[in-house]
């Protein structure tokens, strides 16, 4: 079931990519992107941006949520207590998001993925950059 979950996730991220419209914003019949919706879909992951507040304050994935790759393993549990539930992971470069996935499996999380940084997560996952 695993291996599943996480080919669907791969084949839609590469869907997103590739510009085969899988991913693509749907348009009303006048050619203008439909609203879009204010948190996106991720197929039940939650989504963390482990960099500083004032990192995250100047840009963010939208739907993202903060906490910082030093603060990770005191903060998780009120925002993920399942922990079989997928996390999606990403800072500025990779490495903090790395840490943190790395707490995260010493904790016991077993589904974790780290995206990189943010423009990695952004072309992977197709997601604005928002500044909520």
């Amino acid at each position: 079931m695993k291996i599943l979950h996480c080919i669907f996730v791969w084949s839609c991220a590469a869907a997103a990519v590739c510009g085969c419209g899988c991913g693509a914003p749907e348009t009303a019949a006048d050619g203008v992107p439909a609203e879009q919706p204010s948190k996106p879909d991720l197929n039940g992951a939650v989504l963390l941006d482990v960099r500083s507040p004032e990192e995250f304050d100047a840009g963010h994935l939208r739907g993202a949520v903060n906490i910082p790759h030093d603060r990770i393993a005191g903060e998780i549990a009120a925002l993920v207590p399942d922990k079989t539930a997928p996390v999606i992971l990403y800072c500025r470069s990779g490495r903090r998001a790395d840490t943190a996935l790395q707490a995260l499996r010493a904790m016991g999380y077993e589904r974790i993925q780290n995206l990189g940084g943010l423009e990695d997560a952004q072309e992977r996952l197709g997601l604005p950059v928002a500044k909520e």
